[in-house]
């Protein structure tokens, strides 16, 4: 099983996905809001989502694959930075291991035809019937992390 993470300013979006290839597929999808006004806020966030990554402990084959914010001029915004740092100190707690995944290489990744952008293809991957109803930018940089991860 591998969790695949992706932060934005407001919330994470974890995946929980197992197989690659043409047999990979997403399991359960979570949406965890946050807000950071103090630092009680960080140890709630790390908490749920240790909890989180907790879940199918008895499986060996767990993984986190974790899309790296951006950075230099267009970089993420500081909350998105903060919650990254959060779920990968999440996943070091529980012993799982942390695949970093680079949104530049996603595009090779799923397969992308020219000038088509790697969200809108992981979405036409990943949530062709909408299965998922809150499909978002952040739960597609989940997804598309994890399937990388898969390879």
């Amino acid at each position: 099983m591998i969790f695949g993470v992706s932060t934005t300013r407001k919330a994470v979006f974890i995946a929980e996905t197992h197989g690659a290839g043409k047999a990979f597929a997403v399991e359960r999808v979570r949406r965890v809001p946050f807000q950071f006004r103090q630092a009680s806020d960080l140890a709630g966030l790390l908490q749920i989502l240790s909890g989180i990554l907790a879940s199918n402990s008895k499986r060996a084959d767990r993984s986190v694959a974790l899309l790296k914010c951006s950075g230099g001029r267009f970089s993420s915004a500081l909350e998105a930075i903060k919650a990254e740092a959060v779920a990968e100190l999440a996943a070091f707690q529980k012993g799982l291991p942390v695949v970093e995944v680079r949104p530049q290489s996603l595009k090779k990744a799923l397969g992308c035809a020219t000038g088509q952008k790697w969200r809108d293809r992981a979405k036409q991957m990943f949530n062709q019937n909408e299965a998922h109803d809150h499909w978002s930018k952040g739960l597609d940089g989940a997804v598309a992390a994890a399937y990388k991860s898969a390879g």
